[in-house]
């Protein structure tokens, strides 16, 4: 195996692990603060106020299977491709929101905070999008996996 696919083995298994552990990270501290998460949800105004801690809930409970299943070989893949889902889906309902002229604000981190600019909250939201993406894919020859 030569250097340069080593490296790039390396920095594949970092950016899997890092985005596994933000996945568990944003997981729990969503769990210390799960009203602040419905209460989010239902500013969104799309699902009935009693959907609200239910979804709460599976959202938390998705990105806790993604950030263990990032971390694992195996099961990178199928995580990767969930973590898509949840970051894509997101990124709809937030700019159906948007569009709707909705004031939100994020719980993205288990932290409630004011959105003051749209344009920045989708744009880092599909950069953490491309990652999952193009993971379960691989980068190197002959179909190889990279993780």
């Amino acid at each position: 195996m030569m250097l340069r696919e080593k490296i790039v083995r390396f920095c594949l298994l970092l950016l899997r692990l890092g985005m596994g552990g933000f996945f568990l990270f944003v997981a729990v501290r969503k769990l210390l603060h799960l009203d602040q998460l419905q209460e989010t949800i239902d500013r969104f105004a799309i699902f009935p106020e009693a959907w609200g801690h239910p979804l709460a809930c599976l959202g938390v409970s998705c990105e806790i299977v993604v950030g263990l299943g990032l971390l694992f070989r195996r099961t990178c893949a199928g995580a990767a491709l969930l973590g898509s889902a949840l970051t894509f889906t997101f990124v709809a309902l937030f700019v159906q929101g948007w569009a709707r002229g909705l004031s939100l604000s994020c719980n993205c981190i288990g932290v409630e905070r004011a959105v003051t600019s749209y344009p920045f909250e989708v744009a880092w939201r599909l950069v953490l999008f491309f990652p999952h993406a193009d993971s379960p894919v691989g980068f190197l020859p002959e179909g190889k996996n990279v993780f």
